[in-house]
């Protein structure tokens, strides 16, 4: 098992942040993303509490090694449900990867909240577990995905920050 944990500030108010929040793609950094399908969306009575169920079609991101030894598919699917409480001004995202869960699970658990009045926390944690029966392939393909999820880290952030803006950033580089 791996463990990845990301934690940074964007200079918006909660508000604004988590308003985008289910805005998120498309966007210019966001290439691999190529559909986002929104299965359920509703509020709950007592709490005010917005729960969305989304399906996201991904260009398929394992490494090349991967695909070729266990002849994936070039598309896989993110389940995510997020949950937006407007009494707190804080969502939580969850979401885990649907295709290619025998070989690796990701389960990512993602928080907004305020820092500052003008300022929103995003606390990301992603547990990666392969089921693998093989230690030395099970473990190759956790520091992978590991290694996947750093190097997309900062992307993540400069896609969300377009969004933010409103798109009026430019794109990649």
């Amino acid at each position: 098992m791996k463990v990845f944990e990301n934690e940074l500030a964007y200079d918006y108010p909660a508000e604004h942040t988590i308003n985008y929040l289910h805005r998120k793609y498309p966007n210019p950094f966001a290439t691999h993303v190529y559909s986002v399908d929104t299965i359920s969306r509703s509020v709950d009575p007592d709490s005010g509490i917005l729960r969305s169920e989304r399906l996201i079609g991904v260009q398929q991101g394992a490494p090349k090694w991967i695909t070729k030894l266990f002849h994936l598919p070039p598309t896989a699917f993110v389940r995510e449900i997020v949950f937006v409480d407007p009494s707190t001004t804080a969502a939580t995202s969850m979401s885990v990867n649907l295709s290619l869960a025998q070989y690796i699970s990701c389960l990512e658990l993602i928080t907004y909240s305020p820092l500052t009045p003008s300022t929103t926390r995003f606390h990301q944690r992603a547990v990666l577990v392969s089921g693998f029966p093989t230690n030395m392939i099970a473990r190759r393909i956790e520091q992978a995905s590991l290694d996947r999820f750093k190097a997309n880290a900062g992307v993540g952030k400069k896609g969300f920050d377009w969004v933010l803006s409103g798109g009026q950033s430019g794109g990649p580089k």
